[in-house]
């Protein structure tokens, strides 16, 4: 099957076929719209911000999805080959979302061509791969990105590979003495067409008259061959919106003026599909680094998307590495990680704990990581800028992180979530956060669950005496979003068990994520992950201490610190 062929509607389909699916985009998107509208409603009864202030947020939002869900609805009209008498039906408030009463879809492989249409309109038509549509078309099935892409960024191949074919097709044909009659064209103009490929080119409006020549062959007329053939012509504009090739802005000068407050900061590639085009991308962030490699190593397990991990502030996440490690060989935390493995409470537990002790504990985490946290904050802010001027293009990016990696990408939301609906309320898809030390304040997981267009998952373990340690050692808290599910309308909270000290999330990430259902993950990379964990972790285990041995450590070394 050619490319342009698989990015239009089979002519097998019948009206009633066609029908039928143009019904459950309808329906669907109204479910969509009115499942985002529920998130913008649960921010603004959360909201602290004055009543006008929150009331235009929220209503600025809503008309944002209500416009995109229009225009894809308008986008799935002309796919399905305008199938309703008077224009596309209008998709009100009150639209309805039942499905019971609908005729069933055609076979997959039929309307995965569709959906395809669907896709290659919404990117051509408006230059840019809203996040919310791919959660929305990827939920009829799986979505061939890869000749969409190929079809923007070689359009004279894919009309050429097509034209071969009709070609082909003609010739069949006048062997068995049959005339093939084409409307609005000669078999000589296919026959004869500019292979494109040969002549080294078309110019746009060559390229779009020779797509729709090549529609009609297909079948595809009216408004839909018009928009395709558009869409082809107009292709190097659209690869330049979609990955940021024309007008990006450098990296290095978004972040200069953040300079003295982050000094490093590059997105460092992990996988590029350079063999088979995506749409779609992924940004993952490290919360403390063993070594630089770190940066990248635990993110290896992905397959798909084209993959990126943020590189930020290396000395400090080394010097939090090296303190997090001599955290937990220290006598006072075996004794709490003993203790937690009894089942004990771990709030009782540390409030059992001398003040001495936890001066012991201050002073071995206090600077480097309070130092790191404050860093994060900082690059969030400066993450969250880079991403709303389309550092990526303007495609869907999905976001993941442990430690303080996901209270990056937390700070970089709640930026995103204070800009406008229509700069930023297209560009998340998936975010997927674990052991975040940040706060679980419904006002702003509120406003991050608004903004995201498809999963929010904040991946704890109550087990993780590490992050207790910390979080009531820095700030006397314990409401930590690492430590406990968030109780907040459309966030996901996964307890992964597995995680009983804060520096197992580095080596079960990869698990992690398999079991939150994160889209991408290569399960043979996940096992050589545990693989490496256990050997790393081989020969280091806590030996358990009672409280009588910590008090006999604390009294040893007060009569130390006396003499």
């Amino acid at each position: 099957m050619t490319l342009i062929e698989q990015l239009t509607p089979p002519r097998e389909l019948t009206r009633a076929e066609r029908q039928s699916i143009f019904q459950h985009v309808y329906r669907r998107l109204a479910a969509n719209r009115n499942k985002a509208t529920l998130y913008a409603e649960a921010e603004f009864q959360s909201s602290s911000l004055p009543q006008v202030t929150k009331q235009q947020i929220k209503d600025e939002f809503n008309d944002e999805v209500a416009k995109w869900a229009r225009d894809l609805l308008e986008k799935a009209w002309i796919a399905c080959g305008e199938p309703e008498e008077g224009g596309c039906t209008h998709l009100d408030t009150v639209a309805d979302t039942s499905m019971r009463d609908l005729p069933p879809l055609p076979p997959e492989n039929e309307l995965v061509r569709v959906i395809n249409t669907i896709l290659f309109l919404h990117v051509t038509t408006t230059k840019q791969y809203s996040a919310r549509t791919r959660c929305f078309l990827s939920s009829f099935g799986p979505l061939n990105e890869e000749a969409v892409v190929s079809a923007l960024k070689n359009p004279e191949g894919a009309i050429e590979q097509a034209q071969r074919q009709a070609r082909e097709t003609t010739e069949e044909h006048a062997n068995r003495g049959k005339t093939l009659r084409m409307i609005g064209m000669g078999v000589g103009a296919i026959a004869g067409g500019v292979l494109v490929g040969v002549t080294g080119g078309l110019a746009a409006p060559l390229v779009g008259s020779a797509a729709a020549t090549v529609l009609a062959w297909l079948g595809v007329g009216g408004t839909a061959a018009g928009l395709l053939a558009s869409g082809l012509a107009g292709s190097s504009a659209v690869c330049g919106a979609l990955f940021g090739i024309y007008g990006a802005k450098s990296t290095a000068n978004m972040v200069q003026r953040h300079t003295r407050e982050v000094r490093d900061l590059a997105f460092i590639p992990v996988s590029t599909q350079d063999e088979s085009d995506t749409l779609g991308l992924r940004l993952c962030v490290s919360g403390w680094l063993s070594e630089e490699e770190e940066v990248t190593a635990p993110w290896t397990i992905f397959e798909g998307d084209d993959t990126f991990a943020l590189r930020w502030e290396v000395q400090a996440l080394r010097e939090l590495s090296d303190a997090l490690f001599s955290l937990i060989k220290t006598h006072v935390m075996k004794y709490v990680s003993s203790e937690v493995i009894k089942r004990t409470v771990l709030a009782s537990l540390m409030a059992s704990l001398t003040p001495l002790a936890w001066l012991k504990i201050g002073q071995i985490i206090d600077n480097p990581w309070s130092n790191a946290k404050a860093l994060a904050v900082k690059t969030g802010a400066v993450l969250g800028e880079l991403l709303a001027k389309r550092v990526f293009g303007n495609r869907p990016v999905s976001l993941m992180g442990y430690s303080l990696g996901s209270l990056v990408i937390f700070e970089a939301l709640k930026y995103l979530a204070s800009l406008s609906s229509s700069e930023t309320g297209h560009l998340i898809q998936d975010v997927f956060l674990f052991g975040t030390p940040a706060t679980v304040n419904e006002e702003a997981w509120s406003s991050v669950r608004r903004l995201v267009a498809g999963r929010i998952v904040n991946g704890y373990s109550d087990n993780d005496y590490v992050l207790g340690v910390l979080s009531r050692a820095s700030s006397a808290n314990w409401k930590v979003a690492g430590l406990e599910p968030i109780d907040v309308t459309g966030v996901e909270s996964v307890h992964i068990r597995e995680v009983d000290g804060h520096t197992k999330w580095r080596g079960l990430i990869g698990k992690a994520l398999k079991s939150c259902g994160a889209p991408g993950i290569m399960n043979e990379a996940v096992e050589q992950q545990l693989e490496d964990i256990a050997r790393f972790m081989e020969g280091d285990e806590n030996n358990g201490m009672s409280k009588d041995d910590v008090e006999g450590f604390v009294q040893k070394e007060e009569l130390d610190e006396k003499s």
